[in-house]
């Protein structure tokens, strides 16, 4: 039976949910981007703080190893609950070394099958690393040295998250000088669904390199779109509420 408390409580959900559309409020409350050089290499740390409402995503520690070298451990994606209702998602990386690789895995699009929702980039140039030897968990790169753009993102696999569509809520953020773009993926079969995130963090050439000057052919910014229709995204907003209401917890796997 449904409560009177059950559907205050959908719909303060779906108010919240609603903040993933294009115009409403950010899904992703802020975002910190650090960079400094260690022995001549270009360290990034990146945290995005997001609105996870009830649905707790499980603390875990996801490290990026060298598939060039198994010991050696390039960088670490952790998941933290500082607050009720927010998610900590932290990124730090070696660019520097990920950007030498040799190794990487071609990419054309996220785990669900669509496209990746960045543009102003090279679309062949996406490359990935499994976070912690996961199949389906990755760390997704296009770095572009001569132009000096770099784009970092991440796929976090929960097949809880699946409302099975393929489809796609995000929402943009742009905060303490980094701009970029986050929510749900879902798709329709297991490994398919997820949070993901991504930031433009060229801003970290003229960081570490105060008299850096970006060269004439990359002045296409980049900039965020996803193209799921409204449609597609309804049985998204209606497993979120449901995720919700149920103050589900998400395991990344």
């Amino acid at each position: 039976m449904i409560t009177i408390k059950k559907l205050f409580l959908a719909a303060l959900t779906l108010s919240s949910l609603a903040a993933c559309s294009e115009n409403g409020v950010q899904i992703i409350k802020g975002a910190d981007l650090k960079a400094e050089v260690q022995q001549g290499d270009i360290y990034v740390d990146l945290t995005t703080h997001l609105d996870s409402n009830n649905v707790q995503i499980l603390a875990v520690q996801l490290p990026i190893y060298n598939p060039e070298n198994p010991l050696e451990q390039l960088g670490l994606v952790s998941i933290a609950t500082p607050s009720q209702g927010v998610t900590d998602i932290s990124l730090e990386l070696n660019l520097s070394k990920v950007a030498k690789l040799q190794s990487l895995t071609p990419e054309k699009g996220l785990p669900n099958g669509t496209a990746f929702p960045v543009w102003g980039v090279n679309a062949n140039n996406w490359y990935s690393l499994p976070l912690n030897n996961s199949k389906t968990s990755k760390l997704y790169v296009n770095i572009e040295g001569t132009l000096q753009k770099a784009v970092v993102g991440y796929a976090l696999v929960s097949d809880s998250l699946s409302a099975g569509v393929t489809a796609n809520i995000f929402a943009p953020f742009n905060a303490q000088g980094v701009s970029g773009y986050g929510g749900i993926f879902s798709g329709v079969t297991p490994g398919t669904s997820g949070v993901a995130v991504f930031a433009d963090i060229s801003s970290v050439f003229k960081a570490i390199n105060p008299t850096f000057v970006q060269a004439k052919s990359s002045s296409q910014s980049v900039y965020f779109l996803d193209r799921t229709s409204d449609a597609r995204k309804k049985p998204l907003f209606k497993r979120l509420i449901d995720l919700n209401l149920k103050k589900a917890k998400v395991k990344i796997k």
